[in-house]
This record gives structure tokens, C-alpha cells and sequence, in this order.
């Protein structure tokens, strides 16, 4: 009988199959992934002074379906329980919030506007009340939920699986893949003490186009403030506008 001649296409097939059958062993849902991002909100729940810059990227689905990237950046600064200046920053415009535990204001510097109402009491209150009575969504919001003792971190999840570590910055991340209905998302976890979120990437399984959000974080987890980084204090010319609920608003439009 002859040799029997082992290609380097024919290990490769066996790697991949070998692979796939340990991949199918596992839970569609890892327990390890679930407990690394519980873990992960744990911690963010452990700090009470974060400062945060995220370098954010995402893709948009123009009319001949041709997917276009935009860039911004988002700086975040949390004085838990109940401060918070949260910035978007893109090429033409910032628009700031402003939360000192008792007003709320948004100002943008494209037209030197801002709005100012009251505020509940604590940052977690505030987020939720910003999305759901005028429609204003936080940035970074995802980071207050991971780090709330009440956010399920394993809910609706199809799939969740380590990936393995990689090197971001200079940080080894652990990579995670998570999967709900409508959206896959990718975390990567900082090992060690500090298991930060170094990455994020989700995309849209809605759209058949895929369109992503991606983030990369870079963290103050020892931040110093001042008295004024809380306060917002009107440049010279702004305008005050009215901040209306969206109940408010839709009224008005209906009824012109």
C-alpha cells in the first residue's frame, strides 16, 4: 500500500471541521460570557468618578444603498450619583449635557443655543427620562446600564461566546461575540483588575446592509473635577430655547 500523501489543504479542512464540532458542543449561550460582562458592569458600578473618551464610528445606508462611515467623538464625565457632563463632538458642531443633580441642559454650538428643565434626581433616572419624554439619547447610555445591579446582562441573548485575548492599545482585551434579535455585537473586556470595555462593535441585523456602530473607549478611572465641571454656564450670545417633551411637540405639529 502506498504512503498516504497528508496535503496542507486537507489539514486545514480537518482544523476547520475539528473546530466546528467543539464550537457545536458548547452552550449557545456561554455562561463565560455572561458572568464576564456581569462582571464588567459589577466594576463599572464600583466607581464613582469615571471620565471617559470614546473615538466612535457609524455607518449610514444612503438611497442606492451604498454604506457611508462617519466619525465623532464622545467625551464622558460621571460624578456618580448624580453629576454628569456628557459631549458629541464632530467636525462642525459639540452638543454638551449638562446634569448638576437638580437642571438638565443641552448646548449646542452650531447656533450658540441651549435648553435647560429640571432634572431627577440621579443619572440613571435622568438617562431614562431624556430617552423616553423628549427622545434625546445619552452618550455612552449603554455604560450606565451595564453598571446597574438591576440590568439583566443576559437578556434576550441568542448566542454569547468568548472569542479570545487581543491586544488593544495598551491593553489585552478579551474578545466576546454576542448575539440578540435583531443586532450582533462584539465587547472587548480589559483583563485583569479593571475589566474595562476596550471595544465595542454592534451591528444592525435588521438591515440587510449590516450597518455598524463602533466605539473604542479610553478611560480616567481616577478623574479630578472642579466645581464647574457640572455647571453650565451660557457663552456670550447663547440663545435659551424650549426643551418640549415629544408628547408636547407632536401636539403642536398636529395641530398646525
Amino acid at each position: 500500500m502506498g504512503a498516504r500523501i497528508v496535503t496542507w489543504g486537507k489539514i486545514v479542512a480537518l482544523a476547520a471541521t475539528t473546530s466546528s464540532l467543539a464550537l457545536a458542543a458548547e452552550p449557545a449561550v456561554s455562561p463565560e460570557a455572561v458572568a464576564a460582562l456581569k462582571a464588567m458592569g459589577a466594576y463599572l458600578r464600583s466607581l464613582d468618578k469615571i471620565s471617559v473618551t470614546a473615538d466612535a464610528s457609524v455607518d449610514y445606508v444612503d438611497d442606492d444603498g451604498q454604506v457611508l462611515t462617519f466619525g465623532f467623538q464622545h467625551v464622558v464625565d460621571v460624578d456618580r450619583p448624580d453629576r454628569l457632563r456628557a459631549s458629541i463632538r464632530g467636525d462642525d458642531t459639540t452638543r454638551t449635557m449638562y446634569y448638576d443633580g437638580k437642571t438638565f441642559t443641552l448646548y449646542g454650538t452650531q447656533h450658540n443655543y441651549y435648553a435647560s428643565v429640571p432634572a431627577p434626581p440621579t443619572i440613571r433616572q435622568l438617562v431614562d427620562d431624556l430617552a423616553t419624554k423628549y427622545g434625546i439619547q445619552t452618550p455612552l447610555a449603554d455604560l450606565f446600564y451595564w453598571g446597574l445591579e438591576d440590568h439583566d446582562a443576559g437578556a434576550d441573548l441568542t448566542s454569547a461566546r468568548k472569542i479570545g485575548d487581543e491586544r488593544i492599545g495598551d491593553a489585552t482585551c478579551t474578545h466576546y461575540a454576542f448575539r440578540q434579535p435583531n443586532a450582533d455585537w462584539q465587547l472587548w473586556i480589559r483583563t485583569g483588575a479593571q475589566p474595562l470595555p476596550c471595544r465595542l462593535v454592534i451591528a444592525d441585523r435588521s438591515n440587510g446592509e449590516r450597518p455598524r456602530y463602533s466605539v473604542a473607549y479610553h478611560w480616567q478611572t481616577k478623574p479630578t473635577f472642579t466645581a464647574n465641571t457640572f455647571r453650565f454656564v451660557p457663552p456670550k450670545g447663547a440663545a435659551r430655547i424650549v426643551l418640549a417633551p415629544r408628547e408636547a411637540a407632536a401636539s403642536s405639529s398636529s395641530a398646525r
